[in-house]
């Protein structure tokens, strides 16, 4: 059976949101007026919060997919002899 990958994905996109954090904080030395101050507010903030629900939900879903996926192998595929 293949086993689903979660926390790939899950390592990419946190790192993306990493690297927005880090150009959002250099865009933020020329930008400064109410409209960056929106565009933090309004969608970045949130963002950050949502990523972190997300990441907490994809570990805990590969956690029990990782269970699951032990539980139903067969013994082959689990090196055990089958005779």
């Amino acid at each position: 059976m293949r086993r689903a990958d979660f926390l790939s994905p899950a390592a990419r996109l946190e790192d993306a949101l990493k690297r927005l954090e880090q150009a959002w904080q250099t865009t933020k030395e020329e930008w400064s007026d109410p409209v960056s101050h929106t565009v933090e507010e309004e969608y970045l903030k949130p963002l950050h919060s949502q990523v972190a629900l997300l990441l907490d939900a994809v570990s805990r879903t590969a956690q029990v997919m990782g269970k699951a996926q032990r539980e139903c192998a067969h013994r082959r595929e689990l090196g055990e002899d089958v005779f």
